[in-house]
């Protein structure tokens, strides 16, 4: 009697561990697909970026929205100057990345950095101009503040 017991309970196990993998293995296969397909894009795409309008020399991420009503451009015969305020849900400290990153691909000299807790200032240098990058985090979102003019006596 223990001895058919033993058996039934083996044959329950082997049955249900058999009902069990059946259904995870089909459906694990296509949510894996679909898991890996967007990682594995992710990782390979180049960070999306756009340019300032004005100044097709400073790049920036593509998830900040320009705040016009904040920002202006002074341009007269052979200077262009402003301020531009960008806004998004993006980490301070990746932004400051970003831009130790892409600004040297433009031709600009990195020149310092400063950081305090969620606020960084990251000054470039070009021949004719220079860039001051403040980035701001905030509770709501992240300020980013480019300021671009000549440089004394060039």
């Amino acid at each position: 009697m223990l001895h058919r017991l033993l058996i039934l309970l083996c044959l329950f196990s082997f049955s249900a561990c058999g009902l069990i993998h059946k259904p995870e293995a089909g459906n694990k296969a296509p949510q894996s697909k679909a898991a890996k397909q967007p990682q594995s894009s992710n990782k390979n795409a180049a960070p999306v970026i756009v340019m300032v309008p004005e100044f097709d020399d400073i790049p920036v991420p593509a998830k900040l929205s320009r705040d016009a009503d904040r920002s202006f451009v002074y341009e007269a015969p052979g200077v262009t100057m402003g301020v531009i305020i960008y806004t998004g849900y993006v980490k301070g400290d990746s932004l400051a990345k970003f831009f130790r990153n892409e600004m040297p691909k433009y031709e600009w000299q990195f020149l310092n950095a400063f950081s305090e807790g969620d606020k960084y200032l990251i000054s470039f240098i070009k021949s004719d101009k220079s860039c001051m990058i403040s980035v701001e985090e905030s509770t709501l979102s992240t300020r980013v503040t480019i300021k671009v003019g000549p440089t004394q006596g060039r």
